[in-house]
């Protein structure tokens, strides 16, 4: 939401072969026309990889969409058999830091020293302040942190639109994506994506943690951030603008699952407060899941966003982004999702009410997200990495699960040509 401020090697050559194999029999009954299915199993039985909007199409029995994806995985393969465990933790962190020069800043020291693998952008934290306060200054910060990293990062920005407009500086106001869905024109609602990718393709970002998905009326907490209060609408106008992004080498993440769109006030807000929802599971289909069933076949978002809601139907005791029965039993089983599913802050007032963001980050992972984002001091990055390590030794978290989120990770830079 973001409003405000090595011995564990995944897989012996002989294991990597018996995948390749998997892959060449899933893919021949496939066909290759409704995307690549994923090569990984989890321990839920969910699939892992992600699918590129941009595979290839085939018309030869998915013969060119196989040779592309073995060359992709061949090439994840590699970095992680000479990843160590410190690297491949860092490589589920997205940390923010505080500051306009990057050099004083401590995200050199957590991209070069701690190996995070990915950094968010907030207007909120002065990162946009002089010297930074330009397109060719900022896109120096870009280079310079993947200088200082042993694999490119994701750099992530919050760019909706509207009042969640943190590329202002150097583009002005953004239209809201309530305003995109009046036009009634999803080639505009595209045009504006296209456009978004653009300006953050001059900054050097390659996420955008964007668009909202959620169902509901503008007099709802999320107001013009939504496009609709009809769930046909709101698939139709996000996937518009998440094809506009990812066609143009932007990675698209929708938000929030499993959906803020009913909550109304601002005592319910996320940021300071748990919110409950208390939808029956029926009326959860029919709404809030609705647009993530069509965008994640049709449109194949690289990321969806997970947040801090309590659905009672699903997990009374849980909130959804650290719930293993929402993200790997209903995100990942119920809906097929196999891309990368990355925590909205961890640092939010509902989240910190209760757990430190180092234990949230270990239940984060073990619900079956990959990426956990909040961390935004060098210190919360040690102790995200420490209490990752304690989970492994106690039981509770499983190299082999830190494995099957790099793999995600590692195969969408791939895709998305961060990784070259």
């Amino acid at each position: 939401m973001h409003i405000s401020p090595s011995s564990n090697i995944l897989s012996s050559s002989r294991r990597f072969i018996v995948l390749l194999c998997c892959i060449l029999f899933l893919l021949s009954s496939c066909g290759g026309s409704a995307g690549i299915p994923s090569p990984f199993k989890g321990t839920t039985g969910s699939d892992v990889a992600n699918t590129s909007p941009a595979a290839p199409k085939s018309d030869m029995n998915g013969i060119e969409t196989n040779a592309k994806l073995r060359a992709q995985l061949t090439k994840v393969d590699q970095f992680m058999q000479g990843m160590s465990l410190d690297e491949k933790l860092g490589q589920l962190i997205m940390v923010e830091y505080f500051g306009r020069n990057y050099a004083n800043t401590e995200l050199p020291y957590m991209i070069g020293q701690q190996h995070v693998g990915s950094f968010l952008y907030q207007e909120a934290n002065h990162n946009f302040e002089a010297p930074s306060n330009t397109i060719d200054t900022s896109k120096q910060v870009t280079v310079q942190a993947n200088s200082d990293a042993k694999i490119p990062l994701l750099i992530a920005v919050d760019q909706e639109g509207g009042v969640v407009n943190k590329l202002y500086t150097f583009y002005g106001d953004q239209p809201s994506a309530f305003a995109l869905a009046a036009t009634g024109d999803p080639n505009q609602v595209k045009a504006q994506g296209v456009s978004t990718a653009k300006g953050m393709q001059a900054l050097g970002i390659n996420v955008d943690l964007a668009p909202v998905v959620d169902v509901g009326p503008t007099s709802n907490l999320l107001q013009t951030r939504q496009f609709s209060d009809d769930p046909k609408a709101v698939t139709t106008y996000a996937g518009a603008f998440v094809d506009g992004l990812q066609s143009n080498g932007i990675i698209g993440t929708l938000k929030h699952f499993p959906g803020l769109g009913s909550i109304v006030g601002e005592s319910n807000d996320p940021h300071t407060s748990l919110p409950v929802i208390n939808k029956t599971m029926a009326d959860l289909e029919a709404t809030d899941f609705a647009p993530y069933k069509t965008l994640i076949k049709q449109n194949h978002p690289a990321m969806i966003m997970a947040t801090n809601v309590v659905d009672t139907a699903i997990d009374p005791d849980l909130p959804a982004e650290l719930s293993p029965k929402t993200i790997n039993g209903i995100l990942r089983g119920e809906l097929g999702y196999n891309g990368v599913v990355i925590t909205d802050g961890l640092y939010m007032g509902g989240i910190q009410q209760h757990w430190s963001i180092s234990r949230a980050s270990v239940l984060a992972i073990i619900a079956g997200n990959d990426i956990v984002e909040g961390a935004y001091h060098a210190q919360d990055v040690a102790s995200t990495i420490q209490a990752f390590k304690e989970a492994i030794q106690q039981g509770q978290l499983t190299v082999e699960r830190v494995n099957q989120s790099v793999q995600r990770i590692l195969l969408m830079k791939v895709q998305y040509g961060i990784i070259k």
